[in-house]
Parts: structure tokens; sequence; C-alpha cells
């Protein structure tokens, strides 16, 4: 169990800004598009969702919103695979923030309904020199509505990426989507763990990617985002409803046994 109230809170994103409001454009920046514009149609995954500045929100409850909402007409234009089905919304913090080391929490509420992929991950800030997956990926969060009942969490590196990333999962006696949970990660040098409401359910070290390299002490970038479909969200269910909302109540950065850093771009 990790005891919050024992660590140091460095940064914080309450989502305090008025109702109808976008997110902080000082912390947050946005992916657009079906992932054509930067060279991976389908973000690689062959998602669905086209991510467009206006399906994330304050609402009236100071949470953030993000919307994955089913398209039944035109309006949206075209996709990779044709006429747009859904839209969504893909926050980051690249070029504004980036974190190395402490616990990075994040409190939510994820959409229930098969064919949905809410995620909360990192990416090293190498990113744009190295490309993926040299330069890492932590994910904090994944959860498929396929497994209701799992919280994922997984180190993608050289090596090991994809269906071989280095991860494991948390089991749940009620799916996920019917309540609040806190999802984190407790990073120092050499070291990661994951946490499912403070309980910890996986940890990593060098020797777990050996003979492939660990490339997690160097700042990464926090990414946050709704997604339907692809590799890892699976067929939809056909009555899946046309909004699906993945709430988030705050995400936070503590200082861990004397390690956290936040780093402005």
């Amino acid at each position: 169990m990790i005891f919050v109230s024992e660590a140091r809170l460095l940064w914080s994103e309450e989502f305090d800004q008025p109702a109808g409001s976008a997110p902080n454009p000082d912390t947050w920046a946005r992916d657009l598009g079906d992932g054509s514009s930067y060279g991976i149609p389908g973000w690689g995954n062959n998602e669905l969702q086209v991510y467009t500045g206006a399906n994330a929100f304050v609402n009236e409850n100071g949470q953030l919103e993000i919307e994955a909402k089913r398209i039944t007409d035109q309006s949206a234009g075209d996709a990779y695979y044709g006429p747009v089905q859904w839209t969504s919304a893909r926050l980051v913090t690249k070029n504004k923030l980036y974190f190395q080391y402490g616990r990075i929490a994040i409190r939510a509420k994820v959409p229930s309904g098969k064919g949905l992929w809410p995620a909360f991950w990192m990416l090293g800030e190498q990113m744009d020199s190295q490309g993926w997956p040299l330069a890492g990926e932590i994910d904090i969060m994944e959860w498929v509505g396929k497994a209701p009942l799992e919280a994922l969490g997984t180190l993608h590196g050289p090596g090991y990426f994809g269906d071989h990333g280095c991860g494991g999962k948390a089991v749940s006696e009620v799916p996920l989507s019917d309540d609040w949970h806190e999802f984190s990660i407790c990073w120092k040098p050499g070291e990661i763990s994951w946490q499912l409401d403070g309980n910890t359910y996986f940890t990593a070290k060098p020797e777990n990617v050996s003979p492939n390299q660990w490339v997690y002490d160097q700042p990464f970038s926090l990414l946050l985002n709704l997604a339907v479909g692809g590799n890892l969200g699976g067929p939809l269910d056909p009555d899946l409803p046309d909004s699906n909302k993945l709430l988030v109540d705050y995400i936070r950065v503590y200082e861990f046994e004397g390690f956290g850093q936040i780093i402005p771009s």
C-alpha cells in the first residue's frame, strides 16, 4: 500500500477551470487526426477514432471529460479507412512539461463497453530523435472494455514492445468502470512499480528486460486519451453507446523516496 500522506506533492492538474473550458493550454497540447499526418495511420494500432480539439473539456463537476463520440454522417470527413466513424481526444504534455521519477497518479472513471480503450501513459523525451520504441513508453494505465476487471501496466522499449511488452495486470472483483479508481506508478532509478488504488501489482527492473536496454532513467511526457477499437481495444460491442466518456478527477505527481522532478520544456 502506498501512503499518499507521506509523499510530497510536486505538481498537480485538478481540472478546476470553469465548466466548458479546454484543459489548461500551458500544460496540454493535442494530437489531432487519425495518425496519418504522423506517419502512423490508425495510430499504429488500427484504431477507429479521429482525434479533435472538441472532445476534451472540463465539466461542471470539475472533472476532465474525454468523449469518444460516434459519427453518423459525413460531418467529420474521412479517416484512413473511409468516412470517420468515431471522434475522441488525446492530450499530451510534449514540448510543455516533462517528468522524471516520482509517484505519478491519475484518479479516473473509465467508460464501459467492448471496444473502448482509455490510457494514461508516457513517452520518452527523445521520441522525435530516436523514435518508438527506442525512446521508451511507460503505460501507467490501460483498460479495455473486453476485459473489464483488468488494469494493465506495461513498458515498451527496444526489443520488448507491442504484444511482447514488459508488464503486469491488476484484477478486480467487479468491473473497473463501475467506480472511480486511482492508477499510479512509483518510479525511481532502475525501478518502476504499478499500483491500483495504492496496492502494488507489478514491479519492473532492468533485469526484467535484460538483455535489452532499460530506457527509463530520462524525462518523459504525459499522454491521456480514449481510443476506440484497434489491436488492443478489439471489436466494438454492437450496442456501444454513441457517446462514451473517460472522466478524470486529478493527475498528481509526488516525490517518491526522494526522487521526482518536473522539467518545463
